[in-house]
C-alpha cells in the first residue's frame, strides 16, 4: 500500500509528496495525532517511500527496497518502540527482532499500543543510535522509526535530542505520537510536524475494509471509535471485545430493568477484581452506550456508535429519565478518575449500578 492509497490525511500525504519531489527531506518529523488517525501507517509509508528505488514522490510498492521495508526487514530501517520495564534480550539482533515483530503487530492493528509498564529506554535509543550511525547499504538513507515517542524516558529523551542536534549523515528520524506534548519541547523544536486529524467514520471503515475486515464490523469498529476512548483495532479483533460488550449491554440493561441478580452475575463473570485495563475497556463501552442513549432519546439514530443494537437502545431508552442520563455519564468520568487512585473495581461498578437504577423511569 503506497502512499495515495491511504484513507484520508490528504494534507499530510500532499506535505510530504512535495518534499519527496523536491529532494528536501527534513532529517526530524513527527507524525502526530488523535488514536485511529493512521499514524503508524502513515508513518511506514514514508519510511518506503524515502528509500524506494523508483524516484518519485510515493513509494512503489514493488521494487526490493519497498517489500523489505513493509516486512521492516529493511537493513536500512531501524525501530523503537515502548518495552516492558526491565525486559532485556542477550544480543542487539534480538532486540530489533523483537521490536521488528511488537511494530508490525501494531501497524497492522493486531495489538494496542501503550500498555502500562513499558517506556524506550536510555540503552534502546544508544542501540538505535548505533545503527544509525552506519553509511546507508542498499538505499539513499538510513531511516529511524520510533513509535509511542512520548514513552521515552527523560534520559533516553536527552540522548535523542543529542543525536537530533548532530544527526548522523543520510539519517531521517520518524517519531510518531499520539500525545506530543508529553515529548521535550526541544526535541519538538527539531521536528517537522505533520499533525493527522480524527478520520471519519465512513473513512474509518473504509480503511477497516482495505485491511480486510468485514463491512458490517468495520462500521461498528469505525463508529465506537468515534464515539471516543475505543480503538476500532480492538473491535476487529472480535471474540475478547465481543465477550466484554456482551458484558456490558446484560450490566446496563439488568440496571435498568432492576435485576439484582444479573448484577451479581457480570459482576461473577468479569472475575471480581478485573485488571485495570479490562476495567477501563468495559468503562470505555458502557460510555458509548449512555451516549447512544441520549441520541436515541434526541431522536438521532443516525449518529449512535452501537449500530446493530438499535433496538434495545431504543427498549431501554423508553425506560430512562432523560434527565438521568447525563447524571450517569458524571458519575462515569468520575470512575475513569478514580481508576488511577486503585479504589475497589467492585465501589466503582456498585456507584455506577445505583445511578443506574435512580436513572429509571418510575
Amino acid at each position: 500500500m503506497a502512499l495515495t492509497s491511504l484513507t484520508g490525511q490528504e494534507h499530510a500525504k500532499a506535505q510530504i509528496g512535495a518534499w519527496l519531489s523536491a529532494n528536501r527531506l527534513p532529517h526530524a518529523i513527527l507524525i502526530a495525532g488523535p488514536l485511529g488517525s493512521g499514524k503508524r501507517q502513515l508513518a511506514l509509508e514514508l519510511a518506503k517511500a524515502i528509500n524506494c528505488l523508483t524516484p518519485g514522490d510515493d513509494a512503489c510498492d514493488q521494487c526490493s527496497s519497498c517489500r523489505k521495508a513493509d516486512s521492516l526487514n529493511h537493513p536500512n530501517l531501524h525501530l523503537l518502540l515502548p518495552v516492558p520495564t526491565g525486559s532485556r534480550t542477550s544480543t542487539d539482533s534480538e532486540a530489533m527482532a523483537a521490536l521488528r515483530e511488537s511494530a508490525l503487530e501494531q501497524i497492522r492493528g493486531q495489538s494496542t499500543a501503550t500498555r502500562t509498564g513499558t517506556n524506550i529506554s536510555k540503552d534502546s535509543i544508544r542501540l538505535l543510535q548505533k545503527e544509525m550511525s552506519f553509511a546507508p547499504t542498499e538505499a539513499p538513507h538510513r531511516v529511524g522509526l520510533i513509535l509511542q515517542a512520548e514513552a521515552m524516558l527523560a534520559a533516553g529523551a536527552n540522548s535523542l535530542l543529542k543525536i537530533l542536534e548532530e544527526p548522523p549523515g543520510k539519517s531521517i528520524f520518524i517519531l510518531v505520537s499520539d500525545a506530543p506534548d508529553r515529548l521535550l519541547p526541544t526535541i519538538l523544536s527539531r521536528c517537522q510536524r505533520l499533525q493527522l486529524r480524527s478520520l471519519t467514520v465512513s473513512e474509518q471503515s473504509e480503511r477497516l475494509q482495505q485491511d480486510g475486515a468485514e463491512q458490517e464490523r468495520a462500521d461498528l469498529a469505525a463508529r465506537l471509535a468515534a464515539s471516543g476512548g475505543i480503538r476500532a483495532s480492538d473491535v476487529i479483533r472480535g471474540e475478547e471485545f465481543d465477550e466484554l460488550r456482551e458484558l456490558v449491554r446484560r450490566f446496563i440493561g439488568a440496571g435498568i430493568q432492576g435485576s439484582e441478580q444479573d448484577y451479581w452475575d457480570v459482576l461473577q463473570d468479569l472475575g471480581g477484581r478485573p485488571d485495570r485495563q479490562q476495567l477501563e475497556g468495559f468503562l470505555q463501552l458502557c460510555s458509548a452506550y449512555l451516549r447512544d442513549l441520549f441520541l436515541v432519546q434526541q431522536k438521532q439514530d443516525a449518529d449512535i456508535a452501537n449500530i446493530d443494537e438499535k433496538q434495545n437502545l431504543h427498549a431501554w431508552a423508553q425506560g430512562l429519565l432523560p434527565n438521568r442520563i447525563e447524571l450517569v455519564a458524571q458519575v462515569l468520568d468520575q470512575a475513569y478518575d478514580s481508576l488511577s487512585r486503585n479504589v475497589n473495581p467492585q465501589l466503582l461498578l456498585a456507584d455506577l449500578w445505583y445511578h443506574l437504577q435512580r436513572a429509571r423511569a418510575a
